[in-house]
């Protein structure tokens, strides 16, 4: 009986703290591999410099990662690991930070590293290896990794942010543009044209999904508006973009139809290509 009251007394006495082991394993595993591409970036090869750059920025903050992205970071940090001496993947491993820096960040450094990438490797390919690599660091089948990069690349008042940055502010307008047809071009990944949903027809539908929607319920809308850049539904969306109210989702929606447009008109052969029909963002600057 006194053995019973024994154990209950232990069982009952509070637990000591339990250290934190995962972040401090991630930290040091995130520690050897910017060692690692130092070494790298010493070796002198100029076309490794810059992918070199964006990965080992994006590992520095490694300390910032909240409890909730743990599991993102360590699949990016197994990724690099995995890769991390081969130079035909060092740009997937580039693209991929950049995707989870932009995601768990949104800092000047992600999108200046955007603008850097697409120079590099152009937005088409810069977003097939962020969709291709990407998806298998997510976390659950609404990709909320790729919905939180997205949003940072179409975030309201990035402009005076990079205007105002003494990194970007001699080339503010670039890494804007940049960060503008990255998010299109994520956008566009992995779509069917054949996908069909049911058309957004007021502005609580359309403040609805811009607020709460994730990448893949804008995908199935854009899939609608890719078959035909010039069709009502596109010219509908725009058009409840304005009705909003603010001047941020109009630029957006009319931006994205516009690089929609382009998309079709240059995998058309000259003679195929119907007349130009210009369209104007809100702010006045004509669109691409």
């Amino acid at each position: 009986m006194s053995t019973t009251r024994s154990t209950t007394a232990r069982d009952a006495r509070p637990l000591p703290p339990v250290v934190a082991l995962r972040p401090r394993s991630l930290s040091r595993r995130a520690g050897i591999l910017q060692g690692r591409l130092r070494d790298r970036r010493e070796a002198g090869l100029p076309h490794e410099e810059m992918l070199l750059d964006v990965v080992d920025g994006v590992l520095a903050r490694t300390g910032g990662v909240g409890a909730d992205d743990l599991d993102v970071w360590a699949r990016l940090v197994a990724l690099v690991e995995e890769h991390d001496d081969l130079s035909h993947t060092l740009p997937a491993c580039a693209a991929t930070a950049n995707l989870v820096g932009l995601a768990l960040f949104g800092d000047i450094e992600d999108h200046a590293a955007v603008c850097g990438l697409a120079d590099e490797l152009g937005h088409r390919r810069l977003a097939g290896l962020q969709h291709r690599y990407g998806s298998a660091l997510e976390t659950d089948s609404r990709l909320p990794l790729t919905t939180a990069a997205m949003r940072r690349l179409l975030v309201p008042g990035l402009g005076r942010r990079l205007a105002t940055h003494p990194r970007t502010a001699a080339r503010s307008e670039a890494v804007d543009d940049a960060s503008l047809r990255a998010a299109h071009a994520l956008l566009v990944q992995g779509i069917d044209r054949a996908w069909t949903v049911p058309p957004l027809d007021s502005v609580e539908e359309f403040v609805d999904i811009a607020v709460h929607g994730t990448v893949n319920e804008w995908r199935h809308h854009v899939a609608m508006i890719v078959t035909d850049p010039w069709s009502p539904y596109a010219a509908r969306v725009i058009e409840l973009a304005r009705q909003v109210g603010t001047s941020h989702p109009a630029f957006v929606v009319t931006a994205l139809v516009a690089l929609c447009r382009e998309q079709t008109l240059d995998g058309l052969p000259g003679r195929a290509r119907p007349a130009p029909r210009r369209t104007r963002y809100p702010s006045g600057r004509a669109a691409p």
